[in-house]
């Protein structure tokens, strides 16, 4: 397994996507390089940071203003 493979299938690996080898292969290649898996960790914790923005509501102030905008 090669860095490159990670960086290139690392949004399938955090999605639950990549396939079960592939996803052993990636597991057993993060035990040994600290670099992929500091990758891995950042990309995941960027992943769930920008979900919980999706969630999030503006103010009801701030909603109104842009419903105004959106308007004109």
């Amino acid at each position: 397994m090669s860095c490159a493979f990670v960086h290139s299938n690392i949004h399938d690996f955090i999605s639950g996507e990549l396939g079960e080898e592939d996803r052993r292969r990636f597991e057993n290649h993060l035990q040994e390089c600290a670099s992929c898996r500091s990758c891995v960790n950042n990309m995941s914790m960027l992943r769930n940071r920008v979900g919980d923005l999706l969630r999030s509501r503006a103010p009801g102030h701030l909603r109104d203003r842009l419903v105004v905008r959106g308007k004109a």
